[in-house]
């Protein structure tokens, strides 16, 4: 009898330590789930945070060249104000002066009776 308890003491010990490596285990496990998910939401961080640069830098690069742009089409605009200004005040006394010919004729022609 005695080594049917001595087996029996032997089967029990080697159940304890078979609970035992498998609560190790289940922890080791547990560890590694949780390593993976810290890792994995670091890395998803990372790539939200380089999206969110590369976005600003898209943004910031937008900006600036609707800005170059709105400044060239402002030069634009004033150079051609410059012009048509200019070519008024070539034409205008000209244009001016044939109105006023123009008027003293019909004044003339009216006064004359023609």
């Amino acid at each position: 009898m005695a080594s049917i308890q001595e087996a029996l003491a032997i089967l029990l010990g080697a159940d304890a330590e078979a609970k035992n490596v498998i609560e190790e285990a289940k922890k080791k496990a547990e560890e590694i789930v949780g390593e993976a998910k810290r890792k994995g939401a670091s890395e998803r961080e990372t790539r939200l945070k380089a999206a969110k640069e590369q976005a600003k830098a898209i943004v910031d690069s937008a900006r600036a060249s609707a800005q170059a742009e709105a400044q060239q089409i402002e030069a634009l605009g004033r150079q051609e104000l410059e012009r048509m200004e200019s070519r008024f005040n070539e034409n205008a006394p000209a244009i001016i002066q044939g109105f006023v010919a123009e008027l003293v004729n019909k004044y003339l022609q009216k006064a004359t009776g023609k």
